[in-house]
């Protein structure tokens, strides 16, 4: 019976051990970010103050947000401000580090070494951070503007200076396309206009008209070779039938001066008239 009664106990507290070992993560995880947040509250806190360059009280909570949270990055990264706005570089670069080894992706840490860097005469290693600063930031934002600024000062990194080169040449190369493709759009759009003003004339029998509209268009040199073709056939047609219209004209004005014993205006018109048969001839 005894014995009975220790197995109970051993199973009991098994299970209760089992339950405690499932439980205590949870709250220990819980209770971690609530620490967390504690760190953070202070941290910002600690801005409020620098803010109204209350530096003394800002490192105060500053420090108090990295007891809570040794991994907290940016704390660190503030305490480096305080200790920098105060004249103290050296302590200041050494919190800077400590944050750059918890976060190696906080970008404003790579700005404020390369700050103090470029103070302590370091170029080489001012360059290594605004370097990094420039490859870990966003084109266009204001800090990286400034990292690749401080890179083209200090001509340490000829890349850099490449780099840019190649980008205003794109740049403009781009401006260039822009353009020749806004012209041959406009081209396109006068070729157009002047080849329905030139189709409704033809239909009109308004020849002359007509071909005139279509050599415009060839004088443009329109890219849009549907219409160049299309403005090449009717021109072929207008021409044509402009010419035969001459021919028979100057034939009739060449009977006209016939019949009034004008025979001299008479030869000058059937000349014209011949002309315009020989040209529609060899177009043929």
């Amino acid at each position: 019976m005894t014995e009975l009664i220790i197995c109970d106990k051993l199973k009991l507290m098994k299970f209760l051990f089992v339950i405690l070992l499932s439980v205590f993560p949870f709250l220990s995880s819980q209770a971690e970010s609530l620490v967390k947040e504690d760190a953070k509250a202070y941290r910002e806190e600690g801005f409020k103050a620098q803010s109204i360059g209350n530096l003394q009280n800002a490192l105060k909570c500053y420090q108090k947000a990295i007891v809570l949270d040794p991994d907290f990055a940016q704390a660190y990264n503030d305490i480096g401000v305080v200790f920098e706005s105060k004249g103290e570089l050296k302590r200041a670069e050494e919190m800077y580090k400590k944050a750059l080894v918890l976060d190696p992706n906080l970008l404003s840490v790579y700005t404020n070494l390369a700050f103090i860097a470029e103070k302590n005469g370091k170029i080489k290693e001012a360059s290594d951070y605004w370097q990094k600063r420039y490859e870990l930031g966003q084109e266009g934002d204001y800090w990286w503007e400034v990292s690749r600024q401080h890179l083209l000062k200090l001509g340490t990194y000829p890349k850099v200076k490449r780099d840019w080169l190649k980008k205003q040449a794109l740049m403009l190369s781009m401006e260039v396309a822009q353009e020749n493709e806004q012209k041959r759009l406009d081209l396109v759009k006068e070729a157009k206009f002047h080849f329905d003003i030139g189709n409704q004339a033809f239909f009109k029998k308004d020849y002359e008209t007509a071909i005139k509209e279509f050599e415009t268009i060839f004088f443009l040199n329109s890219p849009d070779k549907k219409v160049l073709d299309k403005s090449v056939a009717l021109y072929k047609q207008a021409k044509r039938l402009y010419l035969r219209n001459k021919v028979v004209n100057h034939a009739r004005d060449a009977l006209d001066c016939i019949e009034s014993d004008d025979y001299l205006s008479a030869e000058k018109k059937l000349g014209e008239s011949l002309e315009a048969i020989s040209y529609i001839t060899q177009e043929k």
